[in-house]
C-alpha cells in the first residue's frame, strides 16, 4: 500500500470518528433541558404536597360512624355478659376503643381549626370553635350523650365535675409547670380534662409524653397539640383542675350505654 493511500484511510477515519463524536455532542444537548425540566417539575410538585391531607367533613362523619359501631357492638356484649369479670373486661376493652380514637383519629381532624371566643363551629377545619365548644363536641362526637352547649358554657371545673367525680381529680396551685407534668406523668397514661384560670381542653398522657390539646386563644390562635411542658397557657395558669376521665369506670360505662351525661352548673 502506498503513502498516499495511507493518507487517505487515515484522514478518512478521522472524518468518521469527528462526525460521531459531533452528533453524540448534539444529542446530550437536545436532552439536557428535557431531563432539567422534569427534575425541576418534580421538586416543584413535591413541594406543593401538604405535610398531611385535611380530613374532609365525610371523613370525619365515617370517624363517628366506626366509633358508634364499635360502641353498640360492645355495648351488646356488655348487656349479655354473665358475670362481674366479664363485664370489667368489655368496660376495659371499651377504655382503650375510646382512648385510642379520640387521640388518633377525632383530634387530628380538629387540628388547625380556628379559635375564636364565640366560636361554636361543629365541623372540624369549617368556622371557629372556642375552647369549651372543642372539649364538648369531641366528647358528644366521640360518643357520650353530653349536653354540647351548656356544657361548653360552664366555668372549667363544674365541665370536668360533669363528667368525673372527685376519685379522680386532683387540683394544682400555683405549682411550678414542672411539678405539674411529672404529676400527670405519675398518675399514668390516658385522657384527662384540664381546666384554668380562663381555659379547658384535654391531656393526654401516653407515658411517654404528656400532651395537651386545646383550641389556643394565643398563637396560632387554632386547635393543637403541644408539648404539656412548653405551653405557655399551661404554664401560665395559676389554677389547674384536672380530671382523668378515662379511668372513671361509670364515665366509660356511660358511653358504652349511651346514659345521658348531666351537666353540673353550679
Amino acid at each position: 500500500m502506498t503513502s498516499q493511500v495511507r493518507l487517505i484511510l487515515i484522514v478518512g477515519s478521522l472524518i468518521v470518528v469527528g462526525t460521531a463524536v459531533v452528533l453524540f455532542a448534539i444529542g446530550r444537548q437536545k436532552a439536557a433541558p428535557k431531563d432539567s425540566a422534569s427534575r425541576s417539575s418534580a421538586a416543584v410538585h413535591r413541594d406543593d404536597l401538604p405535610e398531611r391531607p385535611s380530613p374532609s367533613s365525610r371523613n370525619y362523619v365515617d370517624i363517628r360512624r366506626e366509633i358508634e359501631a364499635e360502641r353498640v357492638s360492645l355495648a351488646a356484649r356488655y348487656r349479655q355478659a354473665t358475670s362481674d369479670i366479664e363485664k370489667a373486661r368489655l368496660v376495659g376493652l371499651a377504655r382503650e376503643v375510646i382512648t385510642r380514637s379520640i387521640y388518633t383519629e377525632v383530634f387530628p381532624s380538629w387540628y388547625g381549626t380556628a379559635w375564636d371566643f364565640n366560636g361554636t363551629t361543629e365541623t372540624p377545619r369549617q368556622g371557629k370553635i372556642a375552647c369549651g365548644y372543642f372539649v364538648s363536641t369531641v366528647l358528644r362526637d366521640a360518643g357520650w350523650r353530653v349536653q354540647r352547649v351548656k356544657l361548653a358554657q360552664q366555668a372549667s371545673e363544674n365541665i370536668i365535675l360533669s363528667l368525673t367525680t372527685d376519685a379522680y381529680i386532683k387540683r394544682f396551685r400555683r405549682v411550678e409547670i414542672g411539678k405539674f407534668v411529672n404529676a400527670v406523668k405519675d398518675w399514668g397514661p390516658g385522657l384527662y380534662v384540664v381546666g384554668l384560670d380562663i381555659h379547658v381542653g384535654f391531656i393526654v398522657n401516653t407515658a411517654d409524653q404528656v400532651y395537651f390539646i386545646h383550641s389556643s386563644y394565643i398563637d396560632p390562635y387554632a386547635v393543637v397539640k403541644e408539648s404539656a411542658m412548653e405551653s405557655k397557657i399551661l404554664a401560665a395558669s395559676h389554677y389547674r383542675v384536672i380530671g382523668k376521665v378515662s379511668a372513671d369506670d361509670v364515665f366509660i360505662v356511660k358511653w358504652l350505654l349511651g346514659t345521658d351525661v348531666a351537666t353540673r352548673s353550679a
